[in-house]
């Protein structure tokens, strides 16, 4: 995994299949304090404390994931913040959820490209209709906040429904790629 994004998409995932139906994320480029943090928390099952340490080893899964055999997420995002000379931290409560961090100097040689932010945002929100996201981009280029939380309660009870209609899906990714349908992007106009 070359770009951040990626590597964002995947740790989302663990939030998935762990359960959560409220995944959170931040991405927030200090320039001031010369840091990129990378959190994302969920309210997912989350692991008993002697289950933390070994999820950093690709080759541990729990039960419920058998068929999954090998994990790479942690252990990556976990190599890729350590080799930026930055600090990793995972914290996890089983029955409450698990937070994923990591923060690492912005002028690091080794940083890795944020990538397709607003894409990996769009697959998630679009893919998962009954899950909610809240999304806070902070970078020199983009100070971005999205909560489908809103969006769900707008919509009300037929939420889950409507959430993948083709009309949700174009103003998702108008919402969070700045994308419209002509391929103009925002502002541009």
């Amino acid at each position: 995994m070359y770009e951040l994004s990626a590597f964002i998409l995947d740790l989302a995932q663990n939030s998935l299949t762990a359960g959560a139906r409220l995944v959170k994320l931040w991405v927030v480029a200090d320039q001031q304090a010369n840091v990129l943090r990378v959190t994302i928390a969920d309210n997912g099952s989350g692991m008993p404390a002697a289950m933390v340490d070994k999820a950093l080893d690709p080759f541990v899964t729990s039960k419920a994931a058998r068929k999954k055999k090998i994990g790479l997420g942690l252990p990556l995002f976990r190599q890729l913040v350590e080799s930026c000379c930055g600090t990793f931290r995972i914290r996890s409560r089983q029955g409450i959820g698990t937070v994923v961090s990591g923060v690492y100097p912005l002028d690091n040689v080794d940083q890795p490209v944020l990538g397709d932010m607003g894409g990996t945002m769009l697959a998630l929100v679009a893919g998962n209709p009954r899950v909610d996201f809240r999304f806070v981009v902070r970078t020199p280029e983009s100070d971005k906040t999205f909560d489908t939380r809103p969006v769900r309660e707008a919509l009300g009870p037929d939420a889950a429904a409507l959430w993948q209609s083709p009309d949700m899906l174009k103003w998702f990714r108008q919402e969070l790629t700045g994308e419209y349908e002509d391929g103009v992007v925002k502002g541009e106009r």
